[in-house]
């Protein structure tokens, strides 16, 4: 059954809109975000969780075509590439959930977040997401959110989703665990053990002896791998799995 991310992302929004709306928080000047310095390859935008979501704007429908009213949360993960959405959209709603819930006053939360885009025009480049914590209630907890959007298609072109993220009383591993559940039945379990194989230096050759099968159906299988993965070699196939959290 096919998700239905945006009315998902729409559901996920009222839900923190009605833990943060209890939260006690004086609203900051956007009057600094006027004189921001962008180029013809960016955006800016403010996302606040108390109110309507996507609540300001620089450059956005010079980059991607979009006004405002034609972009939101919901709206920004559903034009992500459906191959990248599920974990954007994953990495997105965790990020939030943790930032409402611990003190940043000590300094900011800060997402790198890079993946596939789909401009009004129907045409994909590859953004840069650069988001941080921006407004936050007496408590340190975060109200709303800055993001920079950066065109780096010309830098690459991959179809791999990258991301960092720092916060205050993050256990990094458990929150790769919980955003990489997407990725849990990406691969078949024969498909795992030939990556687990390629990972570990075999060849081909040597896979299809420890497997007992033909050398053939080895090629077949890191065929369809490389193919799911989005790459064309061994290497990248490993960076890919480890960086997905597969491996």
């Amino acid at each position: 059954m096919k998700k239905d991310h945006k009315n998902e992302m729409f559901h996920f929004r009222k839900k923190i809109e009605k833990i943060v709306k209890k939260y006690d928080y004086e609203p900051v000047s956007y009057e600094p975000l006027e004189t921001f310095p962008l180029n013809s390859k960016q955006c800016l935008y403010v996302a606040h969780w108390y109110a309507d979501g996507i609540i300001y704007q620089r450059g956005l429908e010079n980059l991607t075509g979009y006004t405002l009213e034609e972009f939101n949360m919901e709206d920004l993960v559903h034009h992500i590439h459906p191959e990248d959405r599920e974990l954007v959209k994953n990495i997105t709603q965790e990020v939030v959930k943790h930032v409402i819930n611990v003190n940043l006053s000590e300094g900011p939360a800060h997402l790198f977040l890079s993946f596939r885009f789909r401009k009004k025009d129907g045409t994909y480049i590859k953004l840069l997401r650069q988001s941080s914590s921006f407004e936050l209630d007496k408590e340190g907890r975060m109200v709303s959110n800055f993001s920079l959007l950066t065109d780096i298609s010309f830098i690459d072109s991959s179809n791999r989703v990258e991301w960092s993220f720092e916060a205050n009383e993050l256990d990094l591993q458990n929150f790769k665990n919980i955003v990489y559940t997407v990725y849990q039945d990406y691969f078949t379990t024969r498909e795992r053990e030939i990556i687990e194989l390629i990972a570990e230096g075999y060849t081909s050759g040597q896979i299809a002896e420890k497997l007992f099968i033909s050398i053939h159906t080895v090629a077949t299988h890191r065929k369809k791998i490389l193919k799911k993965a989005g790459v064309s070699n061994g290497i990248d196939l490993i960076f890919f799995c480890k960086k997905n959290g597969i491996l």
